[in-house]
């Protein structure tokens, strides 16, 4: 049983919400209009002074498991603990006790008098504003998004990042939806590999219909958006097309320009694909809905990293549209004989300084095998970087991993290799691709992985301090 002793604004707001979650309230205060009015609503109300401990009695204090003092005034807040303190001898209770303040500097006064906890209604008015303030900039860009595509005569490239991760995919499958909802037809365009496993049932599993960037002629949409990549260096988009869209979860040095824009710092683009769809109100069917979960949870990493209030809300409004069997599918797929292949030597080759690990796993025959290798080995004790790289006939490919937060991953990969292959990504992720012509004339593997090793391994470690 919750006993609330004063029921202003913050006081009916939260009886409400208590009551909407189906527990039990008790609400004490000295004013007999309002004791009536709550009676009227089908409250438990009681009136009286609750800094005297027979109120208290009256109200059912030695039932209560939590007891909320939500008046303003110190001083009654004071006279009340006072009471209750009275009681807990007498009656040999012990409920939370949780008080709101005004002032941050008057919770340790009430934390010695007895409180659980203190509620500093300023900070919690500045958080719900920001939040607030986050929701609305998304109904806003929504809005802007929608005037764009209304101006749009012909179809439209979702041009996606290389190798495109769920993350990726999930987020043009919801733009193409989002895109016809407003008369739009659109192309979901690719460049590099569908590899990693997860990537392949996605695509699979859900029948997402995909164009490889070597199979199309992207001069011939009459608009291009860029979905989870803002920069060119990322994408199959040629510098000579400006994009009319850019939707993306990370800002970076070189984003590119574009009509309409909207990159906000959240855990996945997918959420905020998610927030467009549910601020047009379009309807989306089980499998979108289950697709941009699974990119959020992916990208996220199941909400421990870069997980925002807009991340948890855009869940929240998919879980009751999710195919859990699907969803399970997607999060664990069979692990191919190669990626185990690659797994094992990852962990054989790992070297580690101060928490920054490096791991040459050889010559491989999947890429993707990399970033599973990164994000594994980041789980292991006292290792809070990773940095995985192996190469093919063509090129070498690293994965990086940290959470490390004073680290940005993608910019140092970026100012380390960018000037003789791609690389960069997030702040947590990240990966590369170094033409192994950068690597000069060498004679055996031996040679090459040594040379690798120097290039990569060794420099990175140097780089971050360690070497």
């Amino acid at each position: 049983m919750y006993l609330l002793l004063g029921c202003g604004d913050v006081g009916f707001i939260l009886a409400n919400k208590l009551r909407e979650q189906g527990a039990e309230v008790t609400i004490v205060d000295k004013s007999q209009a309002k004791v009536e009015q709550l009676r009227g609503l089908g409250y438990d109300a009681v009136m009286g002074d609750f800094t005297k401990p027979e109120t208290l009695k009256r109200a059912g204090i030695a039932s209560a498991e939590v007891v909320l003092i939500l008046v303003k005034d110190i001083e009654t807040t004071e006279l009340t603990f006072g009471a209750i303190n009275q009681l807990k001898l007498e009656l040999k209770i012990d409920p939370v006790i949780v008080a709101r303040v005004t002032d941050v500097a008057e919770a340790q006064d009430l934390k010695k008098l007895g409180a659980t906890d203190v509620i500093p209604v300023s900070n919690v008015i500045a958080d719900y504003t920001f939040q607030k303030f986050r929701e609305l900039r998304q109904l806003i860009k929504e809005k802007q998004l929608r005037e764009i595509l209304r101006g749009v005569k012909g179809k439209m490239a979702i041009v996606l990042q290389t190798n495109p991760d769920p993350d990726s995919i999930a987020s043009g499958m919801a733009l193409k939806h989002y895109a016809k909802t407003f008369g739009v037809e659109s192309d979901i365009i690719y460049d590099g590999q569908i590899g990693h496993q997860q990537n392949r049932a996605m695509v699979n599993l859900l029948n997402v219909e995909l164009i490889h960037a070597d199979g199309v002629d992207l001069n011939e949409y009459k608009a291009h958006a860029l979905v989870d990549v803002s920069t060119y260096g990322n994408c199959a988009l040629p510098e000579t097309i400006v994009p009319t869209i850019v939707i993306d979860h990370h800002s970076v040095a070189d984003e590119v320009e574009a009509k309409y824009k909207d990159i906000i710092d959240v855990g996945a683009t997918a959420t905020i694909l998610t927030n467009y769809l549910r601020y047009a109100k379009v309807e989306l069917d089980e499998s979108l809905a289950t697709a941009l979960a699974f990119a959020i949870l992916t990208d996220t990493a199941d909400f421990t990293r870069g997980a925002t209030h807009l991340d948890f809300s855009a869940l929240e409004h998919l879980q009751p549209m999710i195919d859990t069997e699907l969803l399970y599918k997607l999060q664990s797929p069979p692990i191919s004989a190669d990626t185990c292949d690659v797994l094992m030597r990852a962990i054989r080759s790992s070297k580690i300084r101060s928490g920054y690990l490096i791991s040459n796993v050889g010559e491989i025959k999947d890429r993707d095998a990399l970033p599973q290798a990164a994000d594994f080995l980041l789980r292991r004790e006292g290792v809070l970087t990773t940095l995985v790289y192996g190469y093919d006939d063509n090129s070498v490919y690293l994965s990086a991993r940290t959470n490390d937060v004073r680290l940005h991953i993608g910019k140092l990969l970026k100012d380390m290799f960018g000037k003789i292959g791609s690389a960069g990504g997030h702040p947590t992720a990240a990966g590369g691709t170094i033409p192994l012509k950068a690597f000069g004339k060498l004679r055996g593997k031996r040679a090459l992985r040594g040379a690798i090793d120097k290039a990569i391994g060794r420099k990175f470690w140097e780089k971050v301090g360690v070497g």
